[in-house]
């Protein structure tokens, strides 16, 4: 019902400990889920799975991978390959996994897709991105762009779309801001328009590489309650649909 009143076509799921759909019950949840969508004319776009889904041979993995391929859902989204020194130890250690989530994806047709997360994270921009996925099939191994971290610590947009355009199968919805306090300077996300991502770059950057994927309006900013909810992601809807046309 959500969805439907603010101008969503559907969700990113989590499959996660502690929600409706777990690693454990989602076998027979995530396609009870996905028809719950269906029936009411939307989709799951993708999983998200835990933030530590980091190996492809181990039970959560295949079990995700084989349920989403069960419901529907064409992508997962995997957890993060935390960096340590030595850096190129590190990327050869993910490099591997990440061909690994290639095969189980190619097995399960259900894309791997690895987000562009900020932080001491092998993949946190574009370039990076681009170590990781480089010789991986692109129908198996997906990119997932996300406004907000890139702007952080990438290039212009057109430049980060255009280093994953083989791969680029999700974009990530955030803006985000930086703010002074008496620890030091931190960075929130907050509504499309509050912050520094400049949309009009990322608008053209995405019709350049004609792009034709998924986007999630991820919301992960506070709100008071749920009618502010509403109303806050009717207003993001509006502003992407000014800055992309459509």
């Amino acid at each position: 019902a959500f969805c439907k009143e603010v101008g969503l076509d559907g969700v990113d799921m989590a499959v996660r400990p502690g929600y409706p759909v777990t690693p454990d019950n989602a076998l027979k949840a995530l396609p009870e889920a996905a028809k719950v969508f269906a029936d009411a004319g939307l989709s799951i776009g993708f999983v998200s799975a835990p933030t530590g889904l980091t190996d492809p041979e181990g039970k959560a993995a295949g079990t995700i991978f084989d349920a989403c391929a069960r419901a529907g859902v064409p992508a997962v989204k995997i957890g993060y390959f935390p960096y340590k020194a030595p850096f190129d130890a590190t990327l050869k250690d993910a490099r591997a996994r990440m061909a690994g989530f290639a095969k189980l994806a190619a097995r399960t047709k259900v894309k791997a897709c690895y987000h562009t997360h900020s932080g001491a994270n092998i993949g946190n921009n574009a370039a990076g991105l681009r170590m990781l996925l480089e010789g991986l099939d692109p129908h198996a191994a997906g990119a997932f762009l996300d406004t907000g971290h890139v702007a952080i610590n990438g290039g212009p947009a057109a430049m980060e779309v255009d280093l994953v355009r083989p791969w680029l199968s999700l974009v990530a919805i955030k803006d985000m801001a930086w703010t002074k306090s008496k620890g030091g300077w931190r960075v929130d996300v907050v509504p499309v328009g509050g912050g520094i991502v400049r949309w009009g770059e990322v608008g053209k950057a995405l019709k350049a590489a004609k792009f034709n994927g998924t986007v999630s309006v991820h919301g992960e900013y506070e709100a008071a309650d749920l009618a502010e909810r509403k109303k806050l992601a009717k207003e993001e809807a509006a502003a992407l649909r000014k800055h992309f046309g459509s």
